[in-house]
């Protein structure tokens, strides 16, 4: 049987979880009440359930069925989290309690960040001593399909701006920053800009850039700040400006306050017009392209049994 691991960062389910949740991040060391009490004042500011949670649950089923639909092998798809409940370790124990004997990881993420890169790892670490095939879903960043989706949600958001602003428009494309270095940066880097470039030729739009979100005022993290960004091209006439995450296909509360509600107040203030380009989320076309991702990945049926 195949089994896929959908992986996130982590999904708290309750506001009860806020706590555990920050708490194993910081590896047992519960943060400081502040910390807790703003955070969960974000989440409570969504007026809602945490959106990477619920996109994430439902795409696992949505996948599932899709896949069900296009193979002759059975299969069943398993959310996996980090930092919360179902943790890694004990899904991949559900998973061979349940018979999977082909393991395929997909990440939250369509570029390589490290947290993905240490989610491929951790499972051929605990699947090692087992006989059973384990296939990471990797480099599916310029996948046709998921082009598609970006090209559609990126479109929308560009033509909510008036149309005589559009030629003085700009889209920022962001992922969360990291620290400098090099080597590491390198595949998240590249990955990041082939997928902007990709979207922008896709939808035939000049005037974009990559930007990074989360690392605001740390001189030794990836740059350019989106905000900073957005200043700038202030300045230099711009009358528009889209935001598009492309670190997560789901918004986590991170990224839907940075590149939608504080990117949205600061246009406000500039008086330049503002759109956020929609999030991939649990949609139709998302779980197609998905799934036509997770295809090209999984052997042939002779493969399977080599």
């Amino acid at each position: 049987m195949i089994g896929i691991i959908y992986y996130a960062y982590g999904a708290p389910k309750s506001l009860d979880d806020v706590t555990p949740y920050f708490t194993h991040i910081m590896k047992g060391k519960t943060p400081p009440p502040h910390v807790i009490e703003n955070v969960t004042a974000q989440f409570k500011k969504l007026g809602g359930v945490d959106p990477l949670a619920a996109n994430t649950g439902r795409i696992a089923k949505g996948l599932e069925h899709s896949l069900q639909n296009r193979l002759t092998q059975p299969v069943k798809v398993y959310n996996a989290y980090k930092h919360t409940e179902p943790y890694i370790p004990d899904v991949v124990d559900t998973m061979l309690e349940d018979g999977i004997t082909t393991f395929i990881t997909l990440p939250v993420n369509p570029i390589m960040s490290t947290g993905a890169a240490a989610f491929h790892d951790e499972v051929s670490t605990l699947l090692a001593s087992h006989d059973v095939k384990v296939i990471h879903a990797k480099n599916w960043h310029l996948n046709d399909e998921l082009l598609a989706v970006y090209k559609d949600r990126v479109q929308r958001a560009f033509e909510w701006i008036p149309v005589e602003k559009r030629a003085q428009t700009h889209v920022l494309y962001t992922v969360h920053s990291q620290p400098i270095d090099p080597e590491k940066n390198e595949n998240y880097v590249r990955q990041f800009a082939e997928l902007a470039e990709a979207i922008s030729k896709a939808v035939q739009i000049d005037n974009w850039h990559i930007t990074y979100r989360s690392g605001h005022g740390k001189g030794d993290w990836l740059g350019p700040n989106v905000k900073d960004k957005i200043n700038s091209l202030q300045g230099e006439g711009a009358q528009g400006i889209v935001t598009c995450e492309l670190l997560s296909l789901s918004a986590d509360i991170e990224s839907y306050f940075e590149v939608g509600y504080e990117c949205h107040r600061l246009c406000e203030e500039l008086q330049v017009e503002f759109a956020q380009s929609e999030f991939p989320g649990d949609s139709y076309d998302t779980i197609q392209a998905l799934a036509a991702i997770v295809e090209s990945f999984i052997p042939t049926a002779s493969q399977l049994r080599s």
